[in-house]
């Protein structure tokens, strides 16, 4: 058996005796031929509402099952947060080896990652102008672990290395640059495996499709749920669902499931720029929520190279209004209709931009925002100019990049410069599909406009000089 199944043995085994129940009616498998690491696969057919497995409270890798949370002050964690408290657990239990209870759990969690926190300068850049690179935050992460993980783990250098003779120059070197790579891939296990650990009935607020931001689950308190987060995902393939109870965890099948099929677990309607900063992974599948952000550098430049310097006044209006954010997105759609698109904050600020002083007065006087599915013609001429001007941050076009097909290879290994630039040239040309569709769609809104727009001026030119009398000159 190779060592990679042995793991999977051992960790099922640690499992059964934690108290799980787990269905005779699926397996772990080994899915690293498809580039999908462990996975869980039917064996036997799998009904509608049927268990697949149910996990104890108590097995949760979390802040509160943790000896340390015991050992150190409870203030401390509450200062931390829910992400940073867990990282500390998570590297207290590692750092623990075999005497960990979580030794056997932390054997089958991936060790290597394509997640955008670990990828070079050159392989980021093949991402070219994807707001996606901006929501990566390695440095930033990297103040926040010397700045609150570092002096909790030097304070508590005796209990966080279980009285080591040399716990003080541990904890010291904790901020060398392997150790900090070691938080990183904490943070990133949890980012991609870690649940919201709440309560059967959910304190979360939730939109029409059941998910909640991404703001509100940084919020709640996270745990590592043994063998749930082994479930891949893959958009509309989703046929499991956890379930919260008193004491367990219970995973359920959302639908039937055929012998040999995957069991995939629901991430949302993530665009897949997203998808590969925060799991590492992209399929097609997740194309129709990608998105394009227009950001506002962008639009500001836009504007000032065609109308001058932007009114300070009016942003501040727009601020009040809950219209003024540092991007805008713009969405695919199918069928593609321009107004699903573009952002209705979008459309908005744009219309605002374009007001004249006398116009705009009159508007801030009554309170009021323009309509957003209704773009004027000097409207339409403006998001054109910002779309095409974004279309142009990007180093390659669309038809240059799809020269050849573009395919993620599977038998290159997980962590591979090919991959990631396979996976980078997908997600940027999503991306320049969606502004060119816009560009489009602008484009010939503007023509239409402007022709309807020119009938109406010789329509009442030609009631006027009918009107006095004029002959019209041929």
């Amino acid at each position: 058996m190779s060592s990679f199944n042995s793991a999977s043995q051992e960790f099922l085994v640690w499992l059964s005796k934690s108290g799980a129940e787990v269905s005779e009616n699926l397996k772990l498998q080994d899915l690293r031929e498809i580039q999908a690491g462990r996975g869980v696969v039917a064996v036997k057919d799998i009904a509608e509402d049927e268990l697949l497995f149910r996990i104890p409270r108590s097995s949760i890798l979390s802040v509160e099952n943790s000896i340390l949370s015991k050992e150190i002050p409870k203030a401390t964690f509450e200062h931390l947060g829910p992400w940073l408290s867990l990282i500390l657990v998570m590297l207290y239990e590692y750092q623990n080896g075999d005497a960990s209870n979580w030794a056997p759990y932390f054997r089958v969690l991936p060790s290597e990652f394509n997640t955008l926190m670990f990828w070079s300068r050159e392989e980021l850049e093949e991402l070219q102008a994807s707001a996606v690179r901006s929501k990566i935050g390695k440095e930033s992460t990297d103040e926040t672990f010397k700045n609150e993980l570092l002096p909790v783990i030097e304070e508590c250098a005796d209990i966080f290395f279980c009285g080591a003779a040399d716990a003080k120059q541990r904890a010291a070197a904790m901020g060398q640059p392997h150790n900090l790579q070691l938080m990183h891939k904490m943070g990133t296990l949890i980012m991609a495996y870690a649940f919201d650990v709440e309560p059967a009935e959910s304190i979360k607020n939730v939109d029409e499709e059941g998910y909640a931001s991404e703001e509100e689950d940084e919020d709640l308190p996270k745990g590592m749920v043994p063998l749930a987060d082994m479930l891949n995902a893959d958009a509309d393939r989703n046929n499991a669902r956890l379930f919260y109870e008193e004491n367990f965890l219970s995973m359920k099948a959302l639908k039937p499931i055929k012998a040999g099929e995957e069991i995939f677990n629901d991430y949302g309607p993530l665009p897949r720029s997203d998808l590969l900063r925060r799991y590492g992974y992209i399929t097609d599948n997740y194309a129709p929520y990608d998105v394009a952000e227009l950001p506002l550098d962008t639009i500001s430049r836009v504007f000032q190279d065609h109308n001058g310097i932007l009114d300070e006044q009016k942003l501040e209006y727009l601020d009040e209004h809950g219209v003024l954010d540092s991007g805008y997105d713009i969405t695919a759609s199918e069928p593609f209709a321009l107004y699903k698109s573009l952002s209705p904050q979008l459309i908005v600020l744009a219309e605002v931009l374009i007001l004249s002083d006398e116009e705009f007065n009159r508007l801030k006087a009554r309170g009021k925002l323009p309509k957003p599915d209704k773009v004027t013609l000097e409207g339409a001429k403006l998001l054109h100019e910002m779309v095409k001007a974004r279309i142009a941050e990007y180093a390659t076009s669309v038809e240059e990049d799809t020269r050849e097909p573009v395919t993620i290879p599977l038998n290159d290994k997980y962590v591979s410069k090919e991959r990631r630039i396979a996976m980078a040239k997908l997600v940027r040309i999503g991306e320049k599909n969606i502004l060119k569709s816009v560009e489009r769609a602008l484009a010939a809104r503007v023509q239409e406009l402007g022709a309807t727009n020119g009938t109406s001026k010789r329509s009442r030119q030609d009631t006027e000089d009918g009107a006095s009398g004029k002959k019209q000159k041929r």
